[in-house]
């Protein structure tokens, strides 16, 4: 099983659906829906720099060293990644890192989830935790995805609204509650506006992550809050 990223240069924010659509008509053999652009081939060369093609390495040092399934493929426009899927997290944040910094889409199209770098775009929500990179534009599979991993090595996941309002779950000591609790937060701007309860339920944290994307304040009925200040 793999782990498959596409990495590319937008000149306008894109959408995960015109993400996908645009990788289906690359790989019917199309029209190239791709434009090149020197960026592309700077970070294929950064990432190949952090993580050595399987064709460098010695039959002794690929179970050691190596990270793809195949070594990548690229264009002048786009760049095909494809890792074994034991390494996906440190090569999905290695990946999502060195977009960012050039400046271009990345797009997992396991999760449907696009990393939109291009000018002017600001995601509705993003999605950010201790030990993971950040996501903007979750859907509710990649929200009920991140809890599976929320735990003593991610302690924490915060989903936060364009605004500046936010939702937030701490597990066990990240979260100043006993292991194999969750402490859930929501915070509407100012501090005194911040509030906390607990819960063992974590089917509970992901209603409330899944909820307050939607808008659907009913998380604020099925707990009883109280100020996270002057407990």
């Amino acid at each position: 099983m793999s782990f498959d990223l596409y990495v590319w240069h937008e000149d306008q924010p894109i959408t995960a659906a015109e993400a996908r659509a645009k990788l289906e008509r690359w790989a019917d053999g199309g029209p190239d829906p791709f434009a090149a652009h020197p960026a592309v081939g700077r970070f294929y060369d950064a990432l190949l720099d952090r993580f050595p093609p399987l064709e460098s390495l010695s039959d002794e040092d690929i179970d050691r060293l190596g990270v793809w399934s195949m070594t990548p493929e690229r264009s002048d426009a786009i760049v095909a990644v494809s890792c074994v899927w034991s390494r996906a997290d440190e090569l999905g944040a290695a990946v999502l890192a060195l977009a960012v910094e050039h400046g271009l889409v990345c797009y997992e199209p396991g999760y449907h989830v696009v990393n939109p770098n291009a000018p002017g775009y600001t995601a509705p929500f993003t999605l950010s935790s201790e030990s993971l990179p950040t996501m903007p534009d979750p859907d509710d599979r990649r929200l009920e995805w991140i809890m599976g991993q929320v735990g003593r090595d991610n302690g924490y996941v915060i989903l936060e609204r364009a605004d500046g309002w936010f939702v937030q779950v701490g597990y066990g000591d990240a979260g100043g509650v006993p292991d194999g609790t969750y402490a859930l937060e929501y915070r509407e701007g100012s501090i005194d506006r911040h509030f906390r309860c607990q819960t063992t339920d974590r089917a509970a944290a992901v209603r409330l992550l899944q909820e307050f994307r939607a808008g659907d304040e009913t998380w604020k009925r099925r707990h009883t809050w109280g100020p996270l200040f002057g407990e």
